[in-house]
């Protein structure tokens, strides 16, 4: 259900700002996403951001200058882009202008509005972004360290300006200055690195179109590391913190495990989508991860005892759900997390340490007794449980009874017509839902609607084991990955 109350809000607070009556409410109140409703805008598709930023760790301060290609699909007398940093100048198509502030929100109101065709939009911005707070929420997180900007369902607003959903896909070329002896690392291949005495400058380059949240950004004292990977001409990008110290030798090598993982992902999803493929260990990070566009990153809590190649199986099957494949909406959300969870749980049968019938059986069992986990569907879990444990293993238990239900053939024929069909593009979950009943001729919305929207244990499908039947390997899954939802990334609350 939309939150009206957040549009109302957010168009009262345009009204107080900007006293105009051309900023009507669908000049602000966004893409109209159910869970976010004043996140991003249907006046405009940003394709390309060009970003130079200057970072500065000491005082936290970050200088930006952003250049965007946007095309309006109809004459509009205004756009709203999300940002939340101070603006120091505007210009549309070369023209300066003096944009209205809204929180959350940076309006440009032409005089002569904006015709349907392209623009271009040139932003200069500075401000303290671990300061910043979007509709109470904060994302950026400074430490001594370094700094971090990584987080779902927000991250971007908080650094640079964007139109911030999902489903508003763009390229990105980023120039990072950062201190000697700092990395920063972003999404896709590393094209220049230059430096002096004083300074490292990192440019960046996506050639594929990245949601905005995924485009991430790390900077710390890092050993990066490059390469490229002869099969498919990937570029190989992986970084560690100084700081990941004990955990440094697991950290690696589960790292390492990320060509394989990709191999094996393909043979069930087809072609890896990107040109750049790799990981980054951050304390930062903490005891969380998230599927950044093409290095993931990863907090070192999750190698502090052995190698862990599931985190790795989860993030990197993002790369195709939720990555590639975005979400049209976040109330969509089992998509990408119930199924990347679920391909963890398929690595795990690769490699011996639980089938997915003993691990579906497993958590089934284990949720049993607790009624309240129950009362939290994986199809539409609310703004409050967006990333809940429920979204993860009832989405996996979801992901396993299709597969049951229409067998192996018809749900990989599903998985790869799913991820061809909308590849660098986004899908509903009532369009994955057609695309698996197109392949396998079933009802699948009747065999998914109580595993995806029930508010009570489903009656047990046919062939789950019960406890006596399962095998110590699913136990030691369960045990080596903690709890199986992977978090995201540490930064302050909402």
């Amino acid at each position: 259900m939309t939150d009206q109350t957040e549009v109302d809000k957010v168009l009262a607070e345009a009204a107080h700002h900007a006293n105009s009556s051309v900023l009507a409410a669908s000049d602000l109140a966004g893409v109209g996403d159910p869970y976010f409703p004043v996140d991003g805008s249907d006046l405009f598709t940003i394709t390309h951001h060009t970003l130079e930023v200057d970072f500065d760790i000491t005082s936290g301060m970050l200088h930006g200058v952003a250049r965007l290609d946007i095309a309006v699909s109809a004459d509009v007398p205004a756009i709203a882009l999300d940002f939340g940093l101070p603006t120091r100048a505007v210009a549309v198509d070369g023209s300066a202008l003096a944009p209205r502030v809204v929180p959350g929100k940076l309006v440009l109101e032409p005089d002569a509005g904006l015709s349907a065709g392209s623009h271009q939009i040139d932003i200069t911005y500075a401000g303290l972004p671990g300061e910043v707070e979007i509709r109470g929420e904060r994302s950026w997180l400074n430490t001594p360290l370094g700094a971090l900007a990584a987080r779902e369902p927000h991250a971007a607003a908080f650094w640079f300006p964007t139109n911030d959903h999902p489903s508003r896909k763009a390229t990105y070329d980023l120039t990072i200055t950062v201190p000697h002896g700092f990395v920063a690392v972003a999404p896709g291949r590393l094209v220049e690195h230059a430096h002096t005495s004083r300074v490292h400058r990192f440019r960046w380059v996506t050639a594929e179109p990245v949601a905005s949240y995924l485009y991430s950004l790390v900077v710390d004292r890092m050993r990066i590391e490059l390469d490229t990977l002869d099969d498919h001409g990937l570029q190989w990008v992986s970084a560690y913190g100084d700081g990941v110290n004990d955990s440094a030798p697991s950290a690696r090598a589960s790292i390492e495990t990320t060509p394989t993982v990709c191999a094996w992902l393909e043979t069930l999803l087809g072609p890896y989508p990107f040109g750049a493929i790799g990981g980054v260990v951050t304390r930062m990070a903490g005891p969380h991860a998230l599927e950044t566009q093409t290095h993931p990153i990863y907090g070192d809590h999750f190698f502090r005892r052995s190698l862990d190649s599931y985190v790795v199986a989860h993030e990197m099957a993002h790369h195709w759900f939720g990555n590639s494949v975005s979400l049209s909406t976040w109330n969509d959300i089992w998509i990408s997390e119930g199924m990347a969870t679920y391909l963890s749980w398929m690595w795990s049968e690769q490699n011996g340490e639980g089938t997915t019938d003993e691990l579906f059986s497993s958590f089934y069992h284990l949720r049993a007794a607790n009624p309240d986990y129950w009362r939290i569907p994986p199809g539409d879990p609310s703004p409050a449980h967006l990333l809940s444990t429920q979204v993860y293993e009832r989405g996996a238990m979801a992901a396993h009874v299709l597969r049951r239900s229409i067998g192996d053939d018809a749900f990989i024929s599903c998985l790869r017509t799913w991820c061809a069909d909308h590849r660098h593009h986004h899908g509903s979950l009532s369009q994955f839902l057609a695309t698996a009943a197109g392949v396998s001729k079933a009802d699948t919305a009747a065999i998914m609607q109580p595993w995806l929207f029930a508010r009570r244990r489903p009656d047990p499908p046919p062939g789950v084991l019960t406890p006596t039947d399962l095998e110590p390997p699913s136990l030691r899954f369960i045990r080596r990955t903690g709890d199986p939802q992977s978090p995201r990334p540490a930064g302050p609350s909402r």
